[in-house]
C-alpha cells in the first residue's frame, strides 16, 4: 500500500517537474524566435502596410548617394514577391547570429535591386542575403542545412561544400567613398 503511494506522489512530482520545464521552454522558445525580429509593441512601417508583408522602419534601406560612405549593393536574379533581407558582417563575428552589424529587409523588386547600407567608418565588410519568397521572415532549409531559397554573399563565392563560408572569401574593402558590389542570388532547391 505504502509503495503505490509512494508511486503516486513520485509521478505526481515528475508531472509537474515536466511541466514546468515545458513551459520555461516554451517561453525561452519565443523570446529566442522574437530575438531581433519583432518587438510586440514596434508597428509594421509604411512600405510593410502598403504591401502587407512584415517589414519594419528599423529595417529599411538608406537612401543611395554616390561617393558617400556606404554600401551600394546590386543584387541578381530577384523576382517581385516576399522580402529581400541582406546582413551586414564584420570579420570578428561573420555570420554569427548575434554577430551582424546591419540588418535590411525591403520588399523584393526585379533584378537587379539595389540596396543601400550606410556605414560608420571604412574598413572591411561582408554582405549575407536572401530572397524570402513567401515574406514569412525566415530562410527555408532542406533537411541537411542547404538553403531553400536563393541566397547570396558579397564577392558570389562558389558554394563547394556543405560549410559556412569564410570571412575572407565574402569579405571586401570599403574605402571613404563607398564600394558599390554585385551579388548574384543561388538558388540551390
Amino acid at each position: 500500500m505504502k509503495s503505490n503511494a509512494y508511486m503516486s506522489k513520485f509521478t505526481k512530482a515528475f508531472v509537474m517537474m515536466a511541466v514546468i520545464a515545458g513551459s520555461s521552454t516554451a517561453v525561452a522558445q519565443s523570446t529566442d524566435e522574437q530575438d531581433d525580429d519583432q518587438p510586440v509593441a514596434e508597428a509594421y512601417s509604411d512600405i510593410g502596410l502598403a504591401t502587407g508583408l512584415k517589414l519594419y522602419d528599423r529595417d529599411k534601406a538608406d537612401t543611395c548617394v554616390e561617393g558617400a560612405l556606404q554600401i551600394r549593393a546590386s543584387i541578381h536574379n530577384v523576382s517581385a514577391e516576399g522580402i529581400l533581407k541582406l546582413e551586414l558582417f564584420g570579420e570578428q563575428d561573420f555570420l554569427k547570429r548575434k554577430g551582424k552589424l546591419r540588418r535590411i529587409r525591403v520588399p523584393a523588386d526585379e533584378s537587379p535591386q539595389r540596396i543601400c547600407i550606410n556605414l560608420p567608418m571604412p574598413g572591411d565588410y561582408a554582405v549575407v542575403g536572401y530572397h524570402d519568397k513567401d515574406g514569412d521572415r525566415r530562410l527555408k532549409k532542406a533537411w541537411n542545412f542547404k538553403p531553400k531559397e536563393p541566397y547570396g554573399l558579397s564577392n558570389n563565392p562558389e558554394i563547394k561544400s556543405l560549410r559556412l563560408p569564410k570571412f575572407s572569401e565574402a569579405g571586401f574593402f570599403v574605402p571613404m567613398e563607398g564600394a558599390d558590389i554585385d551579388i548574384h542570388l543561388v538558388d540551390l532547391s
